[in-house]
């Protein structure tokens, strides 16, 4: 019977989660094919959480500028991107639709940081807090509103617009709409070496990499992997069509 044991687990200096996982004994070819279909899953099917619209002092476009702020307006886009956000709310929960509001109203002279968004209670979290997101040189204010949502791995703007644009109500003109990345993980890395058993039979062993953006332990990644892989082929198992097939019928075919 196979087995998978952690055998690293560490988090890095820019909080990257970071485990390496053994898997064996597996039959040879067998580390292929489960290294392929687990990558796979980790980085299409996790679900995490992104900043999706921002609303900075009720501006039409992304082109503008606000006086005192050091930064433009594409600028604050691009360090709003790098805040990594990490759910209350359940894994079972992540199968609906879940959309949350923060928002930062600060006045300066100063420099704003993620950790100053504010946000409903026991909903996210924001684990890089001292992530730069601009400096105000003057006394001027600044009222910055950002939507967030769950989903799967990569949505460009254009498509994020077009979803935001069929909400039936909601719909604000001062939204900016940017591409979500919600995909928790970062890398993933296997690698594949023969071994033998007790009774000296040639097997393979799986060694797993995974580096996760910090809202995911490896070790909770790769448990939920495994349990959509689950989902996956265990209805296709026990589907009653697929065990009424005759083999007359599969001779036919």
């Amino acid at each position: 019977m196979s087995t998978i044991t952690c055998i690293e687990n560490f988090i890095e200096k820019d909080n990257t989660h970071y485990g390496c996982f053994l898997i064996e004994p597996l039959e040879i070819g067998q580390g292929i094919t489960l290294g392929n279909v687990l990558r796979r899953t980790l980085l299409s099917d996790l679900t995490g959480f992104s900043i999706v619209g921002v609303r900075i002092n009720n501006l039409k476009h992304e082109f503008s500028t606000i006086p005192g702020l050091r930064e433009d307006i594409l600028e604050i886009i691009l360090n709003l991107k790098e805040i990594v956000l990490k759910s209350a709310y359940s894994f079972q929960e992540f199968n609906k639709k879940i959309s949350i509001q923060g928002f930062l109203n600060q006045k300066g002279p100063l420099i704003l940081t993620a950790g100053m968004f504010q946000f409903p209670k026991n909903t996210i979290q924001i684990l890089n807090p001292n992530q730069y997101i601009g400096t105000l040189i003057d006394t001027s204010e600044i009222f910055i509103e950002i939507d967030i949502e769950n989903g799967k791995g990569y949505q460009l703007t254009e498509e994020r617009r077009k979803l935001y644009l069929e909400k039936p109500v909601g719909n604000n003109p001062s939204t900016l709409i940017i591409d979500g990345l919600f995909m928790p993980i970062k890398r993933v890395n296997y690698k594949i070496k023969l071994i033998h058993d007790t009774k000296g039979k040639i097997r393979e062993s799986l060694l797993f990499e995974i580096w996760t953006n910090g809202s995911i332990t490896p070790k909770r990644s790769l448990q939920e992997s495994l349990k959509l892989l689950l989902t996956l082929f265990y209805p296709l198992l026990f589907n009653s069509d697929f065990l009424s097939i005759s083999s007359d019928k599969i001779k036919n075919y």
